[in-house]
């Protein structure tokens, strides 16, 4: 019965310390000190600063969400219409291209890269996931 117990606690033991020493996530390697300068020079856009009021970008485990907010608000018509607009812009590929860059510079592609826009009363037009 000792003997059982105390294999029992090996095994634990084991199991416990190499889950200890798994593979980080993105939220963990990431700075959100970088996350928020790359915010900052997005905002810094002449294009942006027309078009938008705010974004952010997140990071929780090895997922990543671009969040856009619209200055104008946005009747349910407009939604559609811009929510169509979106759906053929070609963030696929843009997905793409930012899990390899993530790859390159941290050593770990997301599980998925979202874009999620809003209007300027915060109603959420489409998302966009990959």
């Amino acid at each position: 019965m000792r003997k059982t117990v105390a294999s029992v606690l090996v095994i634990f033991m084991a199991l416990f310390m190499f889950t200890g020493c798994g593979k980080k996530t993105l939220e963990q390697k990431v700075k959100p000190a970088d996350l928020q300068k790359m915010v900052d020079e997005m905002k810094e856009n002449s294009l942006f600063k027309s078009v938008y009021k705010d974004a952010s970008i997140e990071v929780k485990d090895n997922d990543v969400t671009y969040k856009y907010y619209y200055k104008q608000e946005l009747d349910d018509a407009q939604i559609e219409a811009v929510k169509a607009q979106l759906e053929k812009s070609g963030l696929e590929k843009q997905i793409d291209s930012l899990k390899d860059t993530f790859k390159k510079s941290c050593g770990i592609e997301p599980d998925t890269i979202s874009f999620i826009y809003y209007d300027g009363a915060d109603k959420e037009i489409c998302k966009i996931s990959k």
